[in-house]
């Protein structure tokens, strides 16, 4: 049984951060990096993935990088964005396989070929599905990745899909609250403004966490700022114990892990460093902190956790908190499961089904792209 007395506290401290990186392979560097940081987390990206067997060598280098075993995740959410495009090929977009007769269906299957080829190459955790509602404006990155307009719908296909995935045994993560499908502007380079009121954040786009309170085991919370919710200073809603504590944990009793979009986005990045963006994040609420590339932001945000947790800058309570999430989490999922053996096989399997599901992703490159 994963217990926080048994870390080091570089270790505790380690367990909140999600990291990036540069490279494909587990170099000294990279090395270095985990030693150091122990991360709870770690995200890949494009610029990490090559091949099925390669990606396969990094997860399991990874794996094992650190005593307490890390979430490994990535976004495969299909359509524009498609992390495994080079092993898996083009798939479907949520609103294509929404917009289809037989759309539970197809969520279904598209859901349990993503799992399965994840599972296959090494990863736990996928940061999808988008519980956004798609809107008129562009901008804002959405669009297609999106189940539709339809909050009651959305709920329902993003519920298939994150139970097919858990069957799976991959964990989902839904993103990203409150809600970005009304967004002007893009929380990777922008801070957006969504003009919402209380009401009408509630009947729509809060909808489908609500529903799904008790299904995801892990909630990400985006950039955009919502004057209705957290009054008249703008700040992103990551940074809002409003949004966070109040709205998601008080209100609408989600008790799952809380993990924050990239600390490195525009959105967020307002001259603060690694430890400032972290520490302004776990007062919010948050339990996972994600910083995606710069190893200078990662380093100060694990020496500002090491010294809060001697310190009792944040509060013990807070912090012990967040640990028994993340080590329960990790309890389940990770510990009590054996890891899936590589199987080529079993990628090409996925491949040749997310194929057969069709559809292409709308115009426009992967807004998500690092």
């Amino acid at each position: 049984m994963l217990q926080a007395r048994d870390l080091s506290i570089d270790e505790r401290a380690g367990q909140l951060l999600w990291i990036g990186f540069d490279g494909t392979t587990y170099g000294p560097a990279l090395e270095r990096l985990t030693r150091q940081v122990h991360p709870g987390g770690l995200i890949l990206f494009a610029r990490n993935l090559e091949d099925a067997a390669q990606v396969r060598a990094l997860t399991d280098a990874l794996f094992r990088a650190t005593r307490i075993p890390p979430f490994l995740a990535l976004d495969q959410e299909g359509g524009r964005v498609n992390r495994l495009k080079g092993i898996l090929g083009p798939t479907a977009p949520a609103l294509s396989l929404a917009s289809r007769a037989g759309a539970e269906s197809a969520v279904r299957r598209h859901s349990q070929a993503t799992a399965q080829a994840l599972k296959s190459l090494g990863f736990n955790v996928n940061l999808a599905p988008v519980l956004d509602l798609s809107g008129p404006d562009p901008s804002n990155g959405i669009g297609d990745r999106a189940f539709g307009e339809d909050p009651r719908r959305v709920a329902e296909l993003a519920a298939v899909f994150a139970r097919t995935h858990l069957r799976a045994g991959t964990i989902p993560v839904g993103k990203h609250f409150p809600g970005l499908g009304a967004a002007r502007g893009d929380t990777h380079t922008t801070l957006p403004l969504i003009r919402r009121a209380r009401p009408l954040l509630w009947s729509r786009d809060l909808l489908p966490y609500r529903r799904l309170r008790r299904l995801l085991p892990i909630v990400m919370v985006g950039h955009a700022y919502y004057p209705s919710l957290q009054g008249t200073r703008p700040h992103p809603a990551t940074l809002s114990r409003a949004v966070v504590d109040g709205l998601l944990r008080r209100k609408i009793g989600y008790r799952g892990l809380v993990l924050t979009d990239d600390l490195e986005m525009g959105a967020i990045d307002q001259g603060l460093d690694g430890w400032d963006q972290a520490r302004a994040a776990l007062l919010a609420g948050s339990d996972g902190l994600m910083f995606c590339r710069t190893e200078e932001r990662i380093l100060q945000a694990h020496d500002g956790l090491v010294r809060a947790l001697e310190s009792g800058e944040v509060g013990a309570p807070r912090l012990a908190l967040s640990l028994r999430r993340i080590l329960s989490l990790k309890e389940r999922h990770l510990v009590r499961r054996r890891r899936t053996p590589y199987s080529a096989g079993s990628v090409v399997r996925s491949r040749l089904l997310l194929e057969s599901l069709g559809g292409l992703a709308g115009p426009g490159p992967d807004p998500t792209a690092r």
